[in-house]
């Protein structure tokens, strides 16, 4: 009997044909699992490209300025999300595919001969299917210490923690459950060369001190729903409060209107000052020993420390991203900042700015009908300093703040030009990358007048001066069209000189879209470019920059030697 071409494919057919009907099945299972399983592992996802020296073109400065007797070379592409660069004392390369938005983080190098070597997965894992130890993005940082990589990152539980990793991808846990649940996390990391130990920094779970509407919109707040900043010390709190709509309010979710007040869980506004803690608070710079254990809070209220970096003199700088027009508590224009870390001091969030100015003063308020919403028609301090022993910031102002950069600029990495190698001639100064903007989220909807960041500056934190480097000749990198786009600079997040200063590595992280607050990634977009000397008297060129086998400076560093 034959089968009708009306029965249903997934009928089973008569007694006699059951055999083949049965092969034929299977064999087209085994084909789609086959198939399904090679999209997990890889497919069509970009694979990071270290270009062999005659693909690393010259950067047109019709696209990117950049300085005079110097080139600008695109070095590496297909990278998604890349967050973090550093190198090692043998000249190795070492970069993080950071995991945004709930993406695997990938750490992985090239050694002096191009050759590349994973560290974190080793080898490929098809993404249903992930036993064993994971670390969770986004990562803040890379650090090298001998044969130790570190690496800054959540835990399965939206908690902080660094990892070291040996080249081989073995591990160890320096220190965990740090409160990094809320908006921000782990950042940028920094040994100290003098007392050899490593500094990190860790960002507020909020955007001004207020759990609000907007941490809904970035979706922690539905995750960790009695997560919140946490002080260093024992804050005597104003009598502020807030009031907003209550996304969870309803016949059994509780009122239609949520109060809440400062260090606080939403919905809940404090009858005493909150409970601090003093080894794990938000907001805050901290140094813990290279083998672990010693964790020190070196600062605090420092609300978003993105970037870390010693100067040759073992002085420790931060950048940190100002307040931002949105949620329960709107701040408007708090500039990002370079600031030099001093142990033991608070940096004033959320009552002053980046720039340690009080946020009272009236450059800072937003529009009134904008604040009204909230119960307040102005911003106004949410803690007692005097009665929680408070050192006003402003009063140490122009010890502290080294360089201003404008509002929401998205001040990211950073590194100091040394009084060797080919940079010289910015000895001292800091290299910084300016990511940009979070608009229409940072600004409540707010259209800016122009585009911000996206460039890199130079800051000379002793006369306190900041200068453009290198940036887009056109407005932003997303205003290039075609092959231009592929060099423009579209998100750039970290920077570093190689062994030696012989040249200088920026990490882009490319085209990034911005919804609810969220940062999501074009796969495959982002780059890294390099920035070398030019011209027959150039020292780069001594060390024949075209050679295959260099890549992390190591070359220059033995001549120099010599």
């Amino acid at each position: 009997m034959k089968v009708s071409r009306n029965q249903p494919a997934n009928q089973i057919p008569p007694v006699g044909q059951i055999a083949p009907w049965l092969a034929k099945q299977l064999k087209g299972a085994a084909v789609l699992l086959v198939v399904l399983i090679g999209l997990l592992v890889g497919g069509c996802v970009p694979s990071p490209i270290l270009l062999r020296p005659e693909q690393r073109t010259i950067v047109d400065r019709s696209i990117v300025e950049y300085p005079a007797d110097y080139d600008l070379q695109l070095f590496a592409t297909g990278l998604t999300a890349p967050t973090a660069i550093t190198f090692d004392a043998d000249g190795r390369l070492y970069l993080a595919e950071g995991g945004l938005n709930g993406a695997d983080p990938h750490i992985f190098g090239f050694d002096p001969d191009g050759n590349r070597f994973d560290i974190y997965p080793i080898g490929r894992r098809v993404p249903i299917f992930k036993p064993g130890f994971r670390i969770y993005g986004p990562v803040g940082g890379l650090a090298v210490w001998q044969d130790r990589i570190y690496v800054s990152h959540r835990d399965a539980n939206g908690r902080g923690m660094i990892t070291a990793f040996d080249r081989s991808g073995q591990h160890e846990t320096i220190v965990g459950d740090l409160p990094a649940q809320g908006e921000y996390s782990l950042t940028d990391m920094a040994i100290n060369p003098v007392n050899e130990r490593l500094y990190f920094g860790l960002g507020s779970a909020t955007n001004s001190g207020v759990v609000g509407l907007d941490d809904f919109s970035t979706g922690w707040v539905q995750q960790y729903p009695h997560f919140h900043d946490i002080p260093f010390v024992n804050y005597r709190l104003t009598p502020a409060r807030f009031t907003t709509r209550n996304p969870r309010g309803g016949l059994f979710g509780g009122p239609e209107i949520a109060v809440t007040s400062a260090f606080q869980p939403f919905g809940m506004a404090a009858l005493r000052a909150p409970k601090s803690n003093v080894d794990r608070p938000t907001a805050a710079i901290y140094s813990v020993a290279l083998s672990g254990g010693g964790l020190k809070v070196e600062a605090h209220g420092i609300r978003y420390p993105r970037g870390l970096a010693f100067n040759e003199f073992a002085n420790l700088y931060a950048t940190n991203q100002g307040m931002e027009l949105r949620g329960t508590r709107p701040v408007k224009d708090d500039p990002d900042a370079v600031l030099r870390i001093v142990s033991g001091t608070w940096y004033g969030w959320p009552d002053y700015s980046t720039t340690l100015e009080e946020i009272t003063a009236p450059r800072y308020q937003a529009d009134p009908a904008m604040l009204i919403k909230t119960g307040y028609p102005e911003l106004s301090f949410l803690i007692d300093h005097d009665a929680s022993n408070l050192l006003q910031p402003s009063r140490y102002r122009k010890e502290l703040l080294r360089g201003v950069f404008p509002a929401l600029s998205g001040a990211s990495k950073m590194d100091f030009v040394t009084s060797q190698g080919a940079f010289s001639q910015y000895a001292g100064q800091a290299i910084v990358a300016l990511w940009g903007d979070r608009a229409p989220f940072a600004t409540s909807g707010q259209k800016l007048l122009g585009p911000v960041g996206r460039k890199l500056v130079r800051v000379d934190v002793e006369k306190k001066t900041t200068e453009d480097f290198i940036r887009n000749t056109r407005s932003t990198g997303t205003n290039y069209r075609g092959g231009a786009a592929r060099f423009a600079l579209q998100r750039p997040i970290d920077v570093k000189f190689d062994l030696g200063s012989s040249a200088l590595y920026i990490v882009d992280m490319g085209q990034v879209q911005i919804k609810d607050g969220r940062e999501n990634p074009v796969v495959g977009t982002g780059k890294i470019l390099r920035l070398i000397p030019s011209g027959p008297n150039a020292i780069a060129r001594q060390h024949d920059y075209d050679n295959p086998a260099y890549v992390g400076g190591k070359a220059h560093l033995q001549d120099h030697k010599k």
